[in-house]
């Protein structure tokens, strides 16, 4: 911490609105927004660096926080999208489909693909706490989830055929 709790009020009260309105305009939720803001000005207070420029480092994290968040959201509902819930009638119940994904999974992935799996889709974290609940790298995780997916597709591809 750099900052005097009175300098950091100070540059809190100057530049909480323009990031606010920033964070609005990416997220056009207030509450999200907010977090957003938050989030960036913590980094300030808990950061050990120098900088040169507050308003610059407060809307380029605001604006990278803000695009972070979007990316996240995105992929979950592209995933959600991707394994609709709600079966037609033809098929087969959703509790039959998440039962036979249950007894598939250990036949056809790896503990550690299980693990990461598991991580990212059942507990919602991101690549990063996956990784370092896991002990291991970013890449790693991709790969693995990458590889998971890739054997799950296709083995169901192939039931379906």
């Amino acid at each position: 911490m750099q900052y005097s709790i009175k300098e950091f009020e100070h540059i809190y009260i100057r530049h909480f609105p323009e990031a606010m309105r920033l964070a609005f305009s990416f997220l056009h939720d207030e509450d999200d927004a907010r977090d957003v803001v938050q989030e960036v000005f913590t980094k300030l207070w808990e950061s050990n660096s120098i900088v040169s420029s507050h308003q610059a480092f407060i809307i380029r994290a605001t604006r990278n926080a803000c695009l972070n968040r979007i990316k996240a959201t995105d992929i979950r509902e592209r995933i959600v999208n991707s394994f609709p819930l709600e079966p037609d009638d033809e098929d087969e119940s959703t509790d039959e489909i998440y039962a036979d994904v249950h007894q598939t999974l250990p036949s056809i992935l790896t503990d550690r693909e299980r693990q990461v799996i598991d991580r990212i889709y059942s507990e919602g974290m991101s690549y990063k706490d996956a990784a370092k609940s896991l002990d291991l790298s970013v890449s790693a995780i991709n790969k693995y989830t990458v590889n998971a997916l890739r054997k799950l597709r296709n083995h169901f591809k192939n039931r379906e055929s």
